[in-house]
């Protein structure tokens, strides 16, 4: 297996989620880590420009070994990924981590290369254990992926501050995912509170008329009920009418298009395959586009999370058909 490595948006970041125990490596200086750091992250401030590669290597297995030793290895070691700023040498160090993590994954040998920048003693723990290797083993085994964050902190945190500075891992709710600047993705774990909606700037929600709200915690949001039931033979084209409906007018209304949105909409009915099969019914119609390419879209942005023999594949796939029939016949 060989990992790739890629640029990522800030909005990927944000779907991870973050919560998950992902290694987010901060490549900042140490004074700009300690003002403030995306949630969960962890620093390897950037050496000056000048540094030899041997220091390098140095500072990156001392890194690993620490590491290891707080957190033994990565719970979800893929991806890994890299953040940092515009300043110069905090670039070429991000980019020689992003190389040189990319070399590790794909050589072990690259191991004994650069094992010796240490002492055994530094990195070899109780009973022989040596967390480098270990390290270096899992991201050989295990990573598929390591991302370099586009725009580095200064643009994550523009988008989404309230998981930027300092930030607790029990403030750190269960987040919906975001689809499109404009639409989000929730699920039963999802609250719905004012501090959530807040943070996410929704101002429109679709939601089961079955559903118990507070109202009072939705204060400012439009709303949306369907009819729809917990049940997996529900009839779900109803549902998909009126919220292609909302959506489509509340974007108008905020002058907004998928790509930019002043409008946020958050769907959540019931659990995540009610609310997916909205989602992919809603860019079928809009986007003009066939199921296969709408769950390719969504899949990409929940991927670990979602169960396609539960977003009523068939009817979304009957859906489809319909609309490519309207769109047909306005053409004529």
């Amino acid at each position: 297996m060989m990992a790739v490595l890629c640029e990522a948006t800030p909005q990927d970041l944000f779907n991870l989620p973050l919560y998950e125990h992902h290694l987010v490596i901060d490549t900042r200086r140490s004074d700009d880590y300690s003002r403030g750091h995306i949630a969960t992250a962890v620093s390897l401030p950037s050496p000056p420009l000048e540094c030899p590669e041997g220091d390098r290597d140095r500072l990156l297995v001392q890194f690993i070994v620490s590491y290891m030793k707080e957190f033994v290895r990565p719970e979800n070691p893929s991806p890994i990924v890299l953040y940092g700023s515009s300043q110069p040498e905090c670039l070429k160090h991000t980019e020689w981590l992003a190389n040189k993590l990319e070399k590790l994954q794909r050589e072990r040998k690259a191991i004994a290369v650069i094992e010796p920048s240490l002492d055994a003693a530094e990195t070899t723990l109780n009973e022989g254990y040596n967390p480098f290797k270990q390290f270096c083993n899992t991201v050989a085994d295990r990573v598929k992926e390591i991302w370099i964050l586009k725009g580095g902190y200064e643009i994550f945190c523009s988008e989404y501050d309230f998981l930027c500075g300092h930030v607790s891992f029990e403030s750190m709710f269960p987040l919906p995912h975001q689809v499109t600047s404009s639409l989000f993705l929730g699920s039963r774990v999802v609250s719905l509170n004012k501090d959530i909606l807040s943070k996410l700037k929704i101002t429109h929600l679709i939601v089961s008329l079955s559903q118990k709200l507070d109202w009072t915690e939705l204060q400012g949001v439009s709303v949306l009920q369907c009819e729809v039931e917990d049940r997996n033979d529900q009839d779900m084209l109803p549902c998909w009418r009126a919220s292609t409906l909302f959506i489509n007018e509340a974007l108008s209304e905020g002058e907004a298009t998928i790509e930019k949105a002043r409008v946020r909409v958050l769907v959540l009915l019931h659990g995540r395959s009610r609310s997916t099969s909205v989602v992919l019914a809603y860019l079928i119609k809009v986007l003009k586009i066939g199921f296969e390419e709408a769950w390719t879209m969504v899949r990409s942005k929940c991927w670990h999370l979602i169960d396609r023999s539960l977003v009523f594949e068939k009817q979304l796939k009957e859906w489809e058909i319909s609309e490519t029939m309207a769109l047909n016949s306005s053409l004529l």
